[in-house]
């Protein structure tokens, strides 16, 4: 088995980074190195396929240095599961955020949500659902890794509900409607579908997606 990093390992995020450091610009690039390759070896290995050494190997760091920005091998691997889930929380805005910005009009707005319910509901996105469950599971047994998903999901639910925001303000969606209460339940029925994908008889995206438009249509 050969340990190495992908290509297209993702550099920190300043949210994650102002969390580790108190401030991006003090990242140390030996640090950011560490966790840049623990977070493409988790991608490959999951988070207890590989060892210290196997890092160490695949980032030409040494021992001395990993300890020197990290209490142990244990908080290595939690800052990097904190990176990966930055990294989800960036794709959802991403996504959810270019429904305002390409949308000319309501019913406009109203097809193009559609389309990302299916995108989010797909067989593919299987993966990165019950990934990111897990990651939201072992939170639970640290405080200070769930203190960093909470900046993370806070910033996922700031964004969603600007957006959401706007949309009262050109009167696309009902103006009495709690803002953030939409962007949790915006948030809830797509990582919610990690239980559709483990029960014995799944719906498919295409039953999932309309029911969820008929809720948000109705409600909306």
């Amino acid at each position: 088995m050969t340990f190495k990093m992908h290509n297209d390992s993702l550099p920190l995020i300043w949210s994650v980074s102002a969390w580790l450091n108190g401030d991006v610009r003090s990242v140390h690039p030996t640090k950011q190195l560490l966790l840049d390759t623990a977070v493409s070896l988790i991608d490959q290995f999951g988070p207890q396929g590989f060892t210290v050494d196997n890092l160490l190997d695949a980032s030409k760091i040494s021992k001395g240095s990993l300890y020197h920005h990290f209490e142990d091998f244990h908080d290595v691997i939690e800052q990097a599961q904190v990176t990966r889930f930055a990294r989800y929380v960036d794709e959802d805005i991403r996504v959810l955020t270019s429904l305002l910005t390409s949308a000319s009009s309501r019913e406009e707005l109203g097809q193009r949500f559609t389309e990302v319910i299916m995108a989010s509901a797909a067989l593919e996105r299987a993966e990165a659902r019950a990934d990111r469950a897990t990651i939201v599971g072992l939170s639970r047994h640290s405080k200070k890794f769930a203190d960093a998903l909470a900046l993370e999901q806070q910033r996922l639910t700031d964004s969603l509900a600007d957006v959401a925001r706007e949309m009262q303000e050109r009167e696309w969606i009902n103006a009495n409607l709690d803002v953030y209460a939409l962007a949790t339940f915006v948030q809830a029925y797509s990582l919610g579908l990690v239980l559709n994908d483990v029960t014995e008889k799944p719906l498919s995206s295409q039953q999932w997606s309309t029911f969820v438009a008929t809720v948000l249509g109705n409600s909306l």
